[in-house]
């Protein structure tokens, strides 16, 4: 309340309206307090009148001023928010995309696969457990990608591209009017980077142990259910085990996919704002 006042103050308006209402009051104290001895009765009700006329129709015109200036702003403030809208929905078009892709992806890391052909790709769900990411270095089965590239390294591309989307959204977007969305993006941006673990995860792919492959180790470890990975990280247990940057991509992904359901939610609600 007290921006938006000093905000009219600082406008034309504004400014007019302060200099009217200090003429109106000069005026006033003039027909209050002016020496009406050398004027006969006749002369001074009539200067008086004239006086307080002119101080009440300034008042007026002052309220008059006032109110249009109002329902401008109202109207300008209308249209700054139809056009942050429409560039919200702009960015949205290729987010849509970015996202069909990340949850193409991410379904792969979490879904073990022999279970594959049982999960619709392109649903987001947060239904799956630490050991269903088993399969995370194995091979994709998206002709379109090869079969040079592990899920993982396939994974981290589109969740770092997306990450850099949000990331320039946020740049060239205002939020005047979207705070709740600013903060889901930002949000998921913040987690991204510091939840990040693809340096440890994908740097094990040309780490060797004396018998296998530091990714064959991690996959067997990660379907272990003997062991409670997550309760022993939640305990402190883990320290610098190798189980540490898997169990962190596993809140991480849990994260993101609550993140992204809080920006379609809130992406739905666009429409509905100016009504």
């Amino acid at each position: 309340m007290v921006n938006k006042m000093k905000k009219w103050i600082k406008s034309a308006a504004g400014i007019v309206s302060i200099t009217l209402f200090v003429i109106s009051i000069i005026l006033l104290l003039v027909a209050i307090y002016l020496d009406y001895e050398n004027f006969s009765e006749k002369v001074t009700n009539n200067i008086s009148n004239i006086l307080f006329n002119l101080a009440t129709n300034l008042l007026g015109i002052i309220v008059t001023i006032s109110f249009v200036q109002y329902f401008i702003d109202r109207q300008n403030e209308k249209d700054e928010h139809i056009e942050e809208n429409s560039k919200i929905k702009r960015y949205d078009r290729f987010m849509n995309v970015l996202m069909i892709r990340y949850s193409m992806y991410l379904n792969c890391v979490v879904t073990p696969i022999k279970r594959r052909s049982t999960i619709n790709p392109l649903k987001l769900s947060s239904q799956f457990e630490f050991e269903d990411m088993c399969d995370l270095y194995e091979r994709s089965l998206y002709l379109c990608e090869g079969i040079s590239k592990a899920l993982i390294e396939l994974f981290y591309e589109i969740e770092e591209i997306l990450r850099n989307y949000m990331i320039d959204m946020i740049q060239n977007i205002d939020f005047k009017y979207n705070k709740e969305l600013e903060k889901i993006i930002m949000e998921f941006v913040e987690k991204s980077i510091g939840y990040d673990m693809r340096g440890a995860i994908l740097g094990n792919m040309t780490v060797y142990t004396s018998k296998e492959k530091m990714t064959e180790t991690a996959m067997k470890y990660i379907k272990d259910t003997s062991h409670d990975w997550l309760g022993m990280a939640e305990r402190g247990e883990l320290k610098s085990n190798m189980m540490v940057p898997y169990v962190q991509l596993y809140k991480l992904l849990k994260i993101e996919i609550k993140l992204i359901e809080n920006y379609k939610n809130y992406i739905a609600t666009l429409d509905n704002q100016l009504q």
